[in-house]
């Protein structure tokens, strides 16, 4: 059925796949649960729909017909606001329009920093509407493309030839900017239907991604054949989600090596660029052996799990999850790490997930040695106008004192220096 004109979803909680079945004519969705750490606002932050999580009471509430102003920036739901609410509400909404044009203005221009760094900005992707935003949003690729959102949308395995026909569309979108597949991620909170889901006590710490694709190859082999393909010559790059140790990402990257030659010998077209990398969740693989980072040709780290598995604080859970700071000291001292390690071994490095995209924290990230970020596509509008307009090197030494200073989190100090040498 179609939605209603400007309709706003109120649920006590909704999962990722659910979400999907309502697509992108959401107008606004509001939780009594739910956390802004799940993958179901991921989802909602990749369509630009504002969310609330954690409304208390609203679905005995609002009433159907209410008028509801969502503020997914504050986190704030308005139901039946009177008139100056909604003329402040408006107002805001106009200063947002505003600037959106400034952000138009430099669509086309590199993030270059005022000390001349250039930052590659990429955008995350996961269904074909979200294609058109390649250009529209200035992303100089898609850093990456979630291939479970096709999983979590059907009752059944799709076929090899569907998802070679959506692979083929992604990389016809791109116009030969660069495209990284992430090879299938499913468990935790994203259950596919057509899969017994496991009665596991964490699921977020179960079997998922690539223990799954390792446990079943029938579905990862589909999925590279699928992707090998579809790039018909062009040059590709393929991710593993969620590798712990370097026997996985062997055992991944052989099975690739395989299908390559399966493909070759059926007299396929297969590109002589295909690049293979390895998604940077769990703590352990940042202090691999040299051989993982020699092997592996790009590394990007997932931020959205590796936060919640450093600070041992579950993402859907908002009692702990905002306890904790993406700019706290020991997590940019961790982040600098990994950064070390892969420069060591010439290992190109890229930050995905949510926190790339506000531009605070991209701007540190960027600070600390990473040359690479990849967010939703509405956010490369505001990062690169961050970027254009500071010089890195003065930003890490403000970070370095900010972490000599004894603080737990940098963002206040950051956020003043920012404010008293730039605005």
């Amino acid at each position: 059925e179609s939605l209603p004109e400007n309709a706003v979803l109120v649920a006590r909680n909704i999962g990722p796949g659910e979400l999907l079945e309502y697509g992108k004519g959401l107008r606004g969705i509001i939780l009594e649960q739910g956390s802004v750490g799940s993958h179901a606002t991921i989802i909602a932050r990749a369509w630009a729909v504002p969310m609330v999580v954690h409304a208390e009471n609203i679905t005995r509430e609002a009433l159907n017909g209410d008028t509801i102003l969502v503020d997914g920036d504050q986190g704030i739901a308005h139901l039946r606001p009177d008139d100056n609410v909604a003329s402040a509400f408006n107002d805001k909404i106009a200063m947002a329009n505003q600037a959106q044009e400034r952000f138009a203005a430099i669509r086309e221009k590199p993030a270059i920093t005022r000390d001349g760094i250039k930052v590659n900005l990429t955008m995350n992707a996961g269904l074909l509407a979200d294609l058109p935003s390649i250009d529209s949003s200035g992303a100089e690729g898609v850093g990456l493309f979630r291939t479970e959102l096709q999983f979590l949308l059907r009752n059944k395995m799709p076929k090899r030839a569907d998802l070679y026909g959506q692979y083929a569309r992604v990389m016809d979108s791109a116009k030969g900017k660069p495209v990284t597949f992430r090879t299938l991620d499913i468990g935790s909170d994203k259950v596919v239907p057509f899969l017994k889901p496991e009665d596991e006590p964490n699921p977020a710490l179960g079997w998922r991604a690539i223990r799954i694709s390792l446990d079943k190859p029938g579905i990862m082999r589909m999925q590279l054949e699928a992707i090998l393909r579809a790039a018909n010559g062009r040059a590709v790059n393929i991710m593993f989600p969620f590798v712990a140790q370097f026997d996985e990402f062997k055992q991944a990257k052989a099975m690739l090596d395989k299908t390559i030659e399966n493909e070759l010998r059926l007299g396929h077209n297969v590109s002589n660029n295909i690049k293979v990398g390895a998604m940077l969740e769990t703590p352990s693989l940042a202090f691999a052996p040299k051989q993982f980072f020699e092997m592996a040709d790009f590394i990007s780290i997932g931020g959205n799990d590796l936060k919640q598995f450093f600070f041992a604080a579950d993402r859907e859970n908002e009692r702990v999850r905002r306890r904790y700071d993406t700019l706290s000291v020991s997590f940019l001292t961790f982040i600098e790490l990994i950064v070390s390690r892969c420069h060591e071994f010439e290992t190109p490095v890229s930050f995905c997930g949510e926190d790339a995209g506000r531009p605070l924290e991209g701007m540190c990230f960027a600070a600390m040695g990473l040359r690479s970020l990849s967010m939703r596509p509405a956010s490369i509008g505001p990062v690169k106008d961050r970027l254009l307009n500071v010089d890195l090197a003065k930003c890490k030494k403000a970070i370095d004192a900010s972490r000599m200073s004894g603080v737990q989190s940098v963002r206040d100090d950051i956020r003043k220096w920012y404010s008293d040498n730039y605005r």
